[in-house]
């Protein structure tokens, strides 16, 4: 099995909740969070989460899928990462009134059964986990280790994300490392085979680092590195421009690990290529990044 720089080995703790994931008007799903809230109570002891139980004024919480990150909604890749998801639950993309260009639904609200294991909430107070449209095994409100999730990975929509090319492996601190090899291993035979978003993805090739650059009809290449981008306002294409500000960034100096044998900033990753264009020459699935 790779071994990866962390060694997150089943130390994490996981909630399995029965619930709905729900579409509502003006609720805008995409290709790695969904909305969910859980069918009956329970008491959670050492994982912490904001899930409520549904009700008419529950407050329906966004999954964050762990383990992968699609491409966001200005993105190419953006709306059929969405369809993908929604579809392999049964929803339709087109009576909740989502298009390529319309990301907030205005259909019918619709809500169908399922089951998630989550171990916490993300920076943004989302609730991070798997997601399965049939029960894996679980039973409702339990706890249970990151090992006995590993071999049900396959059966959850995460991994049907990878596998169908609408998303890409995403590992953080709290990713546990088993779980980061079942997505690593299916996200490098899809690459490799130039299947999916890999057939268009330009991330180690080289890129513009302009929003309209990598906007729809544009360039697709990793998310993470997409909100880099984001956040440098110049239009003007300049490869050495964007390398200098964004070294000077508080989130261009996170650690990366995977990388290299240590860990190193998050500006380092990316490299001029030629005067308007800078790559990230890395396999993604073999970084792992802080929040």
């Amino acid at each position: 099995m790779a071994r990866f720089a962390l060694r997150n080995a089943g130390g994490f703790r996981f909630l399995t909740l029965q619930g709905y994931f729900i579409v509502r008007q003006r609720q805008m799903p995409d290709g790695d969070t969904l909305s969910f809230a859980a069918a009956k109570a329970f008491r959670p002891r050492l994982v912490k989460t904001n899930i409520e139980v549904l009700s008419a004024d529950a407050v329906l919480r966004n999954i964050r899928l762990q383990s992968i990150d699609a491409p966001e909604k200005s993105q190419p890749w953006g709306a059929r990462s969405r369809d993908n998801l929604l579809a392999w639950f049964g929803f339709d993309p087109a009576e909740l009134g989502l298009s390529d260009e319309d990301f907030s639904a205005n259909g019918e609200p619709k809500k169908i059964a399922g089951w998630i294991a989550t171990h916490g909430m993300d920076g943004r107070q989302r609730p991070l986990g798997y997601l399965f449209r049939k029960n894996p095994g679980f039973s409702h409100g339990n706890e249970i280790p990151a090992a006995e999730i590993a071999p049900v990975l396959k059966r959850s929509a995460n991994y049907h994300q990878v596998t169908r090319g609408a998303a890409y492996p995403a590992f953080y601190e709290n990713t546990d490392e088993e779980h980061a090899v079942t997505f690593q291993k299916a996200a490098q035979k899809l690459r490799a085979s130039g299947k999916g978003l890999w057939a268009e993805d330009r991330t180690t090739t080289g890129f513009v680092p302009t929003k309209t650059a990598l906007g729809h009809g544009g360039a697709l290449i990793y998310p993470k590195f997409y909100r880099r981008v984001e956040d440098w306002k110049t239009e003007k294409p300049s490869a050495a421009a964007f390398l200098t500000w964004l070294k000077a960034q508080s989130d261009g100096k996170k650690l990366v690990l995977g990388a290299e044998r240590d860990a190193i900033p998050l500006w380092k990753l990316f490299q001029k290529v030629s005067r308007t264009k800078v790559a990230v020459p890395y396999d993604v699935s073999k970084l792992w990044f802080s929040e």
